[in-house]
C-alpha cells in the first residue's frame, strides 16, 4: 500500500489539527455530576460549550457511551443534560455531546457560556 501525502505528513508531526466544533469553547471548572448505567460519580468540566464540555472523572468511561449530567455552576441553577454522548476518552478525562435537554437548561447552558470573560475568572479565583 502506497503512503499518501497526509500519512508522511502525520509520521513527522506535521498535520494540522482541524477544529470540527461548531460552538466555541469556554474554558471552566465546574462541578457536575455523571449518572450511567454504573451508577453516580462526580466529575469536573474543564471547557464546556452549548454543544458539549470535557470531563475529568473519578473513573473512566467508554467511548460511544451515554449518560446524563447535572452541571453545578457556582453562581447559578443546575443545568440538566438529559442525554449526552461520550465523543472520545482519554484516561480519566472524556469529552462529551449533549444530545438533549429541556429547553430551559438549554437557554441558561448558552446563558453560562455566554458569561463571564476569562479575566472575570481569574478574579473569582483570586
Amino acid at each position: 500500500m502506497k503512503a499518501t501525502l497526509h500519512d508522511r505528513l502525520a509520521l513527522r508531526g506535521q498535520v494540522p489539527e482541524v477544529n470540527r466544533r461548531s460552538n466555541a469553547r469556554k474554558m471552566v471548572s465546574v462541578n457536575t455530576l455523571i449518572a450511567d448505567k454504573i451508577g453516580l460519580t462526580r466529575g469536573l468540566i474543564t471547557n464546556i460549550s452549548r454543544g458539549g464540555c470535557q470531563l475529568s472523572l473519578t473513573r473512566p468511561l467508554s467511548p460511544a457511551q451515554y449518560l446524563t449530567l447535572k452541571v453545578c455552576p457556582d453562581d447559578g441553577p443546575a443545568i440538566q443534560i438529559n442525554r449526552g454522548r461520550v465523543q472520545w476518552v482519554k484516561g480519566k478525562e472524556a469529552g462529551i455531546a449533549f444530545l438533549s435537554m429541556p429547553e430551559q437548561h438549554r437557554h441558561e447552558l448558552s446563558r453560562f457560556c455566554k458569561s463571564g470573560a476569562p479575566e472575570d475568572l481569574v478574579k473569582k479565583l483570586a
